[in-house]
């Protein structure tokens, strides 16, 4: 299976976003990007958590989350700015990314549009992680320009975006739409090492 590597789209972005220094925090500072019609989305995300479970949300934006997931679930927001409740304050592209606690779901609605190189972020959680929860616009949902309108810079297809969590131990076990969005979650594997 060969690897994912960032692809042409996400380097050019990357490179106009270094030239702004801004990094889309700019963006992300205030609660007004963060539109409340997104939501719906947090929602059919939060039914693929189970109860008495360890949570970290990427992006936790508006916190809905929290509220959506069973009360006895342990919640851990993280943003790029601090978002209060404990926010880990995290930018997925810099490195070297955090170490973690283990985490039963990691949850990324609407997030790794953003992020310069998936795979590298991947790999690195996969060590904490036994489950993500992910939305993305896949190649062909979106056209280039609106793309770059949104500031995402990479540029996945669906089978991209399954293989890069394949090569990491991740099985695909639900997929479903949310607008022009694709909803995935994958369990992790064990791999007998004999």
């Amino acid at each position: 299976m060969k690897n994912i590597i960032i692809n042409t789209f996400s380097r050019k972005n990357t490179k106009s976003r270094k030239a702004q220094r801004t990094f889309g925090l700019n963006r992300w500072e205030t609660t007004n990007s963060l539109k409340s019609d997104w939501d719906g989305r947090t929602k059919i995300m939060s039914k693929y958590i189970v109860d008495n479970t360890k949570v970290i949300e990427f992006g936790a934006g508006r916190l809905v989350l929290s509220n959506l997931i069973p009360k006895n679930c342990v919640y851990t927001p993280s943003d790029i700015v601090d978002r209060g409740k404990g926010t880990i304050v995290l930018d997925l592209n810099k490195s070297p990314l955090l170490m973690f606690d283990h985490y039963d779901y990691a949850v990324f609605s609407g997030v790794l549009e953003y992020v310069n190189n998936v795979p590298l972020l991947i790999k690195h959680l996969s060590e904490y992680i036994d489950s993500f929860i992910l939305s993305y616009a896949t190649v062909g949902k979106y056209n280039t320009r609106n793309k770059k309108r949104n500031g995402w810079v990479n540029n996945y297809s669906e089978k991209e975006i399954i293989q890069i969590l394949e090569q990491n131990n991740y099985v695909l076990t639900k997929k479903t739409a949310w607008r022009r969005q694709s909803i995935f979650v994958f369990k992790k594997y064990k791999v007998n090492k004999t």
